[in-house]
């Protein structure tokens, strides 16, 4: 369980942020002085990405139920009550942002014709579409909205976005951003005075810091050097700009006087500090406190889970508000720090991971190795708690967690490079660096498995696909195995036009290569697929298809579906991840390690009381040949 999400009261006496402490996520309070939290939703989904009403009398929250993946908005009393629905339909509507007045909010959704913002009246539940666009943020005044559009038609190598500003009593949408269609511009952030916005801008080849000026449109770098930015938050008196810089996946806070100077590094301690950043993906934040000599902040690294802090930015001193490090996990030198390390990978290009060795491990005990494939089209592993990592590594595994190319924290270029070669390129970058291990006598080369979700299930499938040789096992949470049948669910359309290229009639090789169900004659590493009764990306129907393939040709395969869950389950509900550690344990130990359990009984076990769908054609062809795939 960590903290990734919060907001501070207009006051400053009050944090609300997310917690799964009891089960699943929900909506609670803590003092900004410290103190006990106190729960404020208990609803039967998953409640997330609070904000206060300027006014503070409301909390504003995103909800999902029973793991739909399909999330509406909400508000209820900060002093606690029934929560209120806002909006009920089945697209998502997302990242609130309130009127001045506390009677509205805006936010993004899916509910008109295209990818719109919205505003919804809290007292008449009235919706209106104020414009086209992404994410962005309301100015303090109510009477403009920045946000990000993306004009780029099929803008296959995710190279465009830009940075629009509408006026909300009238007139068309603007664009303050050039429309190049060569680089993206991000995270519009108002300053206090409505005069400029700060912005995040990889026009350098890194994604930098910069401001514009509202009236004349004006853009200038605040920075420019080659680190990653992101997080860009105006002081309340509008003097100084704080965001966050990837430093080898380190992140730390930093601030930089709003008309340019030199920026002044706030937080010391290694991990993440203020949240890590990549395409579509958010794990932790940092806001200023109202006062404005304090900052309020996530922190997490490999050895603590996410929790909220405050620091002083005169003197640097910090203190943790929140802790949510169950006590069997409060003893630090029960973890490991991985260490950082560069090499050169497929065609000579540097690319960069994290590896983590048990404790006492040193080079010549030919450990049991894993590949830990990262999630998203542009992820990445930055220095931050992974109870996955941290638990195969107590039981004797090496983890090596390649940011490979495509990954976020080295560049543009580095990020790009991956465009139709995702599943190909990356993968053989990431084999090189297990090579390496090898070669230095860390990893026996005849006990090696992966794992990985989301796109890292993606990766676990493709890379048992193109070198099966080198794999005893591979856990796949919820991942792809035909990517055919995943370019037909609109949610996967950018992402397969990314990695794969095209679609699958322009580009039928790529789609094949990359697709374990069109691999399975050849394919004999043992795989358990564990997925989400609620997900949209992922669906279930993708262990089916394959299964159907598996049976075929006797290849070992199980599966279990968690209920209530939607994509990425595993940052969610903590019994989920109490039921994947158990039997991904079972799994590498059997395949890899020296012990032997019935990982089969293992998942039936699991998977009692989930009721799926089944495809007809695996129940045919299971009562034709008893099953003879499963293990």
């Amino acid at each position: 369980v960590w903290i990734e999400e919060f907001d501070v009261s207009p006051d400053g006496k009050l944090i609300v942020f997310k917690s799964a402490a009891e089960g699943t996520y929900d909506i609670w309070t803590v003092p900004t002085s410290g103190g006990e939290p106190t729960q404020i939703t208990s609803m039967p989904g998953r409640e997330m990405r609070p904000r206060f009403s300027p006014d503070g009398a409301w909390i504003a929250f995103e909800a999902d139920f029973g793991g739909t993946d399909v999330r509406d908005l909400f508000i209820t009393p900060t002093n606690g009550g029934e929560p209120a629905r806002l909006t009920n339909h089945p697209l998502n509507d997302a990242n609130v942002s309130w009127s001045p007045d506390s009677g509205s909010i805006y936010f993004n959704t899916g509910m008109f014709w295209d990818n719109s913002i919205a505003e919804v009246d809290i007292r008449t539940g009235e919706i209106s579409r104020v414009a086209s666009g992404e994410s962005g943020q309301l100015s303090s005044d109510g009477m403009m909205f920045a946000f990000t559009r993306n004009t780029k038609p099929e803008d296959d190598d995710q190279s465009n976005q830009d940075v629009w500003v509408a006026t909300l009593n009238g007139g068309e949408p603007r664009p303050l951003t050039p429309n190049t269609f060569e680089w993206r511009d991000t995270e519009p952030r108002w300053s206090p005075d409505r005069t400029r916005l700060a912005f995040i801008s990889d026009r350098n080849g890194f994604n930098n810091l910069g401001v514009i000026d509202i009236a004349t449109g004006e853009a200038t770098m605040l920075l420019t050097e080659d680190v990653e930015h992101s997080e860009p938050r105006w002081s309340p008196d509008g003097e100084w700009i704080s965001f966050t810089k990837n430093l080898d996946y380190d992140y730390h806070i930093f601030r930089i006087p709003a008309v340019g100077g030199e920026a002044e590094q706030l937080t010391a301690a290694g991990g993440v500090n203020g949240g890590s950043r990549a395409t579509g993906q958010t794990r932790g934040t940092h806001e200023w406190h109202p006062a404005g000599d304090q900052i309020v902040y996530t922190h997490s690294d490999p050895k603590v889970t996410g929790d909220l802090w405050i620091i002083s930015v005169s003197d640097g001193e910090s203190r943790q508000i929140t802790n949510h490090q169950s006590e069997e996990l409060r003893d630090p030198s029960a973890f490991v720090w991985p260490e950082f390390i560069e090499y050169t990978g497929y065609e000579g290009l540097e690319v960069a991971g994290l590896v983590y060795r048990p404790q006492g491990a040193v080079a010549g005990d030919q450990l049991p190795g894993l590949f830990f494939f990262r999630a998203n089209s542009n992820g990445q592993h930055p220095k931050q708690w992974h109870p996955y990592i941290q638990y195969f590594v107590s039981r004797g595994y090496l983890v090596f967690a390649p940011n490979f190319r495509g990954s976020t924290g080295r560049g543009k270029a580095y990020r790009q490079i991956v465009h139709t070669h995702g599943g190909d390129h990356d993968l053989k970058d990431a084999f090189i660096g297990m090579d390496l291990l090898v070669e230095q006598g860390w990893v026996d080369p005849d006990r090696v498995g992966a794992f990985g979700g989301s796109t890292g299930g993606f990766f676990t499938t493709t890379a048992v696909t193109k070198e099966p040789e080198r794999f005893k096992a591979g856990v796949v949470w919820y991942g792809s195995t035909d990517l055919v049948t995943l370019s037909t669910y609109g949610s996967m359309e950018g992402w397969n036009r990314y990695l794969i290229g095209g679609t699958p009639m322009e580009n039928p090789r790529n789609y094949f290569d990359r697709s374990i169900i069109y691999q399975a004659e050849r394919i004999d590493v043992p795989l358990l697929f564990l997925y989400s009764q609620g997900d949209g990306a992922a669906r279930f129907q993708q262990i089916e298809q394959y299964g159907v393939q598996a049976e075929i040709y006797g290849n070992w395969y199980d599966w279990v579906v968690y209920g209530g869950e939607p994509h990425g389950w595993y940052h969610f509900r903590p019994e989920s991840v109490r039921q994947s550690l158990e039997i991904m344990s079972g799994m590498f130990d059997t395949f890899i390690g020296d012990q032997e359990h019935d990982v089969g009984a293992m998942a039936a076990e699991q998977r009692e009381g989930i009721r799926i769908r089944r495809n007809p054609t695996i129940d045919l062809w299971n009562s034709l040949t008893n099953g003879m795939g499963r293990g």
